[in-house]
């Protein structure tokens, strides 16, 4: 299959992790190897105290904190080490990677611009000449950053972004020159922005075709496109581009955009970013967050981390590199930092109102539950955000405080009216599983019922109707055909399978059942219930040493104590006589 354009790009940029690891001396790389065999007691210093000092004590710490993702805290210790060797170009490569992600970029510019003195035409002084060449347009120095990204060293990943710097330095100055832009969509993208810019819409329309021509655009792409059609004046093109969307990026700006290029009448300035740009600043710092979005797609997140600081840097007001580097924290564990990030987002912003349910989300995940539902709670009451009060019950159902999630629940669903729309069609499926949780299966069967006319296919909530009945002896044919379906659809989940062994089970087609719940033991091996499931069904086709060891694994694994007091019967006693709770193609229910 031949390469897309999109594709090269991301293979280009594959490069740029290394940048993070560029610059490791031999004695740094034996130190920080070293580091790996030590417990976190023995690197990190205790509550109120200092760290021995030394080279080897404070860079070892300044190893694990970075490996934990702290990088500021990494380079406070990296500082301790330069004072002992200040023209160490190793030691100032670090820092200055460190500063950067850690969104120190005085720091990291004047790091830069030692390390350009001391070793100056060395190849891997890439992210340094970045980093100063930002530096320079961020105060407004174009002819500066101009020299300065002509100095930059040659390489995949800097022959690619280059000419889009050189680009916007030259368009902040007046001019209009895309020379050694490639047929990426980046490249062509940025391109229209500048001709947008500079007040030449031929041009832009141009390079709009090019993007719109490219096979396998993804949806920010197609967005993309459609805003720079927008942008040019051509709102019919835009909205063939918006609508192909609905459905697939569905969210407020979009419809409002969708709204607003269905009329000739609406200002869209204040939607499109191709019209935001007015400076060579905003456009580096668009360039930047392309760059860290690619990364971050590609799971490199610290790379992800140096271009989106960047981005900021330049524009402080640009939201979505915010948003972007509290995503990769979070993904990194650092909680209080993406929350922080979050946090920061100005009410004004489309992306303010889902950045503090995610807030919430995280503040949750790190036992805060009281103040993650004072967030939503409050999102609730200034906005009227309904999602939210789902969001509070969801807190309370994974706590497994049923009786409170259906609070929050009902109260959502006291904003809704009589009938739950479909885009609240995950209300009707939360609040059953909350009522089935408390046994109120009659309850949670109309709300799991009302859940799949929306969603028929949606393989979990087939799952979990399906199984609820086969587990009471229930419309088992209807449930054999509904997990089935959901098999069908996740081949690979362990708990799916297990429903589908289960249901068979309790048809009392033993022999049928055990392909699948061996599938499932396989799939999820710890898993106490599938255990015991597994050992039932063996038991009753005469394996009954397999039986009893299915339930001694579950015993091993189960941490509810009635669920172990009824192991440790089975182990002993095995299982009554007993026939089929039904035969297999029978009407009605038991």
């Amino acid at each position: 299959m031949k390469d897309s354009p999109r594709r090269n790009l991301g293979l280009l940029l594959l490069g740029a992790a290394a940048l993070v690891a560029t610059g490791y001396g031999a004695r740094l790389m034996q130190a920080a190897q070293a580091a790996d065999a030590l417990t976190v007691s023995e690197i990190a210093p205790a509550a109120g105290e200092m760290i021995a000092p030394g080279f080897a004590g404070d860079f070892l710490a300044s190893y694990h904190a970075q490996s934990q993702y702290d990088w500021k805290r990494a380079n406070e210790y990296l500082e301790r080490v330069l004072l002992q060797d200040p023209d160490n170009p190793e030691l100032l490569r670090r820092s200055m990677i460190l500063a950067l992600g850690a969104g120190d970029m005085p720091v990291a510019a004047h790091r830069a611009q030692r390390l350009l003195e001391l070793v100056p035409g060395d190849p891997s002084n890439a992210l340094g000449t970045m980093i100063l060449t930002v530096t320079r347009i961020d105060e407004g120095k174009l002819s500066e950053a101009l020299a300065q990204v002509e100095k930059m060293p040659a390489g995949d990943m800097t022959d690619f972004i280059r000419p889009i710097l050189r680009s916007w330095i030259l368009a902040g100055m007046g001019r209009f020159d895309i020379a050694g832009f490639n047929p990426t969509t980046i490249h062509l993208y940025h391109g229209a922005v500048i001709a947008i810019m500079l007040d030449k819409k031929a041009e832009a329309r141009a390079m709009a075709d090019k993007i719109a021509g490219t096979e396998g655009i993804s949806p920010m792409e197609t967005e993309r496109v459609a805003d720079l059609y927008a942008a040019i004046g051509d709102r019919r093109r835009a909205l063939e581009f918006y609508k192909t969307l609905v459905g697939e990026r569905t969210n407020e700006a979009l419809e409002e955009k969708i709204t607003a290029a269905s009329s000739e009448e609406v200002d869209m300035a204040a939607m499109l970013r191709p019209l935001m740009i007015k400076t060579a600043a905003q456009g580096v710092a668009l360039a930047m967050f392309d760059m860290a979005h690619i990364l971050y797609n590609d799971q490199t997140d610290s790379s992800t981390k140096l271009f989106a600081q960047m981005a900021i840097a330049l524009d402080p007001q640009l939201i979505d590199a915010r948003l972007l580097l509290a995503d990769s924290l979070a993904r990194n564990g650092r909680l209080e930092d993406a929350i922080s990030y979050f946090r920061e987002i100005p009410e004004t912003h489309k992306a303010y109102i889902p950045s503090q349910r995610y807030a919430a989300d995280l503040l949750a995940e790190a036992g805060e539950i009281d103040q993650a539902r004072d967030i939503l709670s409050g999102l609730f009451t200034k906005y009227n955000d309904v999602e939210s009060l789902i969001r509070v019950g969801d807190l309370y159902r994974t706590q497994e405080k049923y009786k409170d999630a259906v609070v929050w629940y009902n109260k959502a669903m006291s904003q809704l009216g009589s009938k739950v729309p479909e885009d609240y069609w995950h209300l009707l499926y939360a609040r059953g599983m909350a009522y089935e949780r408390q046994g109120e299966w009659d309850k949670a069967e109309s709300d799991l019922k009302a859940a799949l006319t929306y969603r028929p296919d949606h393989p979990y909530l087939l799952n979990y109707l399906g199984y609820g009945w086969a587990d009471q002896g229930m419309h088992l044919d209807e449930a054999l055909k509904m997990i089935e379906r959901a098999v069908a659809l996740r081949p690979a989940d362990g708990y799916i399978a297990d429903s589908l062994g289960w249901v068979h089970y309790m048809m009392g087609n033993y022999k049928e059942s055990i392909p699948y719940l061996e599938r499932a033991v396989e799939l999820l091996p710890y898993d106490s219930v599938i255990n015991d499931h597994l050992g039932d069904a063996y038991w009753y086709v005469g394996r009954k040493m397999e039986a009893r060891f299915q339930w001694e694994r579950a015993f091993n694994y189960a941490e509810d104590q009635a669920l172990k007091g009824k192991l440790a019967l089975k182990m002993e006693d095995g299982l009554p006589s007993r026939a089929p709770v039904r035969e297999a193609g029978r009407n009605g229910q038991q």
